[in-house]
């Protein structure tokens, strides 16, 4: 599996994000570039130990519970409902992306140590592996999506 955590991997997926656009979208118009930019940057934000959220109770209890299903099975849903974060109304994609590729370069660079939280909100206790895996298939799966 590729990882998030390895040099070459993580310049491949960059470049793909490089090669999005404003307008991208997904083949059946639901998912967004822009969606893909703010879920990434809040789950990366978390990792590095930036971004607090609320999670509803049950959702907490059950996603701990079953977190391995949970996270394999939202890499190709939206999580959003599952997190409360409010986004400003205006928002300037191209400096979303930018923003996103800043993250991804800096994991890049510092490798597992860029992971600054080993606790999830939402998942509870979170292994170097689970981070690679939520963030890598995440950003894959949704850039094959939006064709790229």
């Amino acid at each position: 599996m590729k990882s998030i955590f390895n040099t070459l991997d993580n310049k491949q997926i960059v470049m793909r994000i490089h090669l999005l656009d404003e307008n991208s979208k997904a083949a059946n118009g639901k998912f967004t570039a822009e969606m893909l930019f703010r879920q990434s940057l809040l789950e990366l934000d978390i990792a590095f130990g930036k971004q607090d959220v609320q999670v509803d109770h049950v959702k907490k209890m059950m996603c701990r519970f079953f977190k391995d299903q949970f996270i394999k099975s939202l890499i190709y849903e939206e999580s959003q409902s599952f997190y409360k974060r409010k986004y400003p109304k205006e928002s300037n994609k191209s400096q979303l992306k930018e923003e996103l590729i800043q993250k991804i370069n800096r994991i890049g660079k510092q490798g597992k140590h860029a992971i600054m939280r080993m606790h999830h909100p939402f998942w509870g206790r979170m292994t170097y592996n689970d981070w690679n895996y939520l963030v890598w298939n995440y950003i894959d799966n949704h850039l094959s999506d939006l064709g790229v």
